[in-house]
């Protein structure tokens, strides 16, 4: 295994701080442990849940407008829980949370706030988090491990199958990976908190139509998905091969729901009929075909993450990924191959450059110039053409030892660094 650099000892430079002092710790300073990667310990008794879930719930509301697509695909064997978070860049675009207990969070955590309209100039200035925003931003991670072994992601779905999804409730959608960090003990009691409230589902407004959330602890996987509001489960149950569904289906989740797969089966034609928007078909596919190799090490999670990083096929020049080209319409498979819609014309895609290449960057400007008219321009340096989209973080966690692998911008390391050195990430002491 590869030797991975440890948080404690590459505290480069301070990128800004509010700091308190309670118990001899220092909290809210941001230390950076690479270019554009932040280490923060949080303080648990300012920190305020229902106020942060509140804020994401207007928060969102007000960007419903303002769609754009996220694809991220997870899996879980093992004692291991991987994760490829597929966004855009942002001036920040990974941001390491501590959160120890205290106040009322029940378990402490580590967890990771990303690149999107989550983090940015509006929360951080001058590389300093203002007033609300540290009660506020911690509500935003998006995966993240606790201390009695629980690890959480959050996917998107753009589709949806039932009568609609929630617009009102009690749970911002962005929010229930911090409300299982904070208070789930297994994945059981992660299921029963999460059937006490009601999962408002308004990311459509940041990305595709509904979410959906990848849960594990020592013994089991789930995949808690919303059906027309109502929350569907489904389990992976431990064998000597892996983490199964009753239907015989790994525990992966890329961007499709996971109960129409036990349903109808990946890619059948009764598949493609009930679920016309799927995205992530290709990447849950290759997934599965590497999957045994998943239980062995942390460096073979990492190679099953790098085979599906979002910017290397993004500028493929070839055909791949019909699913993740056909967000803003459908697509399918028939007599004639692949194909999928847009603006209402059908596009063959059989001998066809990639789509992304059609598709996106006639929309790149577009959703560039939303974006920075809304949150400012992007500083990023790293931040050219295509690069808007990529895989912003990899991370794997082991739920044995309780701590993370993490990679930062898949584009910064594709195009800077000859060799992957994952960041350890690990619970607060």
């Amino acid at each position: 295994m590869k030797k991975y650099i440890m948080l404690s000892a590459i505290t480069l430079m301070t990128a800004g701080l509010i700091s308190c002092k309670q118990e001899n710790v220092e909290y809210f300073k941001m230390e950076s442990v690479q270019e554009n990667t932040v280490e923060v310990l949080w303080n648990p008794e300012e920190y305020d849940f229902e106020l942060g879930n509140k804020s994401y719930i207007e928060r969102l509301a007000k960007l419903s407008a303002a769609k754009s697509a996220g694809a991220c695909t997870s899996w879980r064997n093992g004692k291991f829980h991987g994760r490829n978070l597929d966004w855009y860049q942002a001036d920040y675009g990974c941001i390491i949370v501590k959160m120890p207990k205290g106040g009322n969070v029940k378990h402490a955590s580590v967890g990771l706030l990303n690149s999107s309209p989550t983090v940015t100039h509006e929360f951080i200035k001058d590389g300093v988090i203002e007033g609300n925003n540290k009660s506020i931003l911690p509500c935003g991670v998006v995966d993240g491990i606790n201390d009695a072994g629980v690890v959480i992601n959050i996917n998107i779905v753009p589709h949806q199958p039932g009568t609609g999804y929630i617009t009102e409730g009690d749970l911002c959608c962005q929010c229930v990976v911090r409300y299982v960090l904070d208070n789930a003990g297994s994945v059981d009691e992660a299921i029963e908190l999460l059937e006490g409230r009601t999962v408002v589902q308004s990311i459509v407004g940041m990305a595709g139509d509904e979410t959906h959330y990848m849960i594990s602890d020592k013994e089991k996987t789930a995949v808690v998905e919303f059906d027309g509001g109502k929350m569907a489960v489904t389990y992976f149950d431990k064998s000597d091969k892996g983490y199964y569904s009753k239907n015989g289906n790994p525990a992966i989740m890329t961007n499709l729901y996971d109960f129409e797969v036990e349903e109808w089966g990946l890619g059948t034609d009764d598949f493609y009929e009930n679920h016309p928007l799927a995205m992530g078909v290709e990447r849950w596919a290759s997934v599965r075909d590497q999957y045994d190799s998943a239980a062995l090490s942390v460096d073979d999670n990492l190679k099953i993450a790098t085979s599906v990083w979002y910017y290397k096929h993004f500028l493929a020049e070839k055909d791949l990924w019909y699913t993740d080209n056909a967000v803003p319409s459908a697509y399918g498979k028939d007599e004639k191959g692949w194909y999928y819609f847009a603006d209402g014309n059908r596009v063959d895609c059989d001998g066809h450059v990639s789509a992304q290449h059609g598709y996106w960057d006639a929309a790149m400007d577009n959703y560039r110039a939303r974006y920075e008219s809304e949150y400012g321009k992007l500083d990023d340096p790293h931040v050219k053409g295509n690069d808007f989209w990529e895989t912003s973080h990899t991370v794997v966690y082991d739920i044995d030892a309780k701590k993370g692998y993490l990679i930062p911008f898949e584009n910064f390391y594709a195009k800077d660094k000859a060799i992957l050195e994952p960041i350890e990430i690990s619970l607060p002491e």
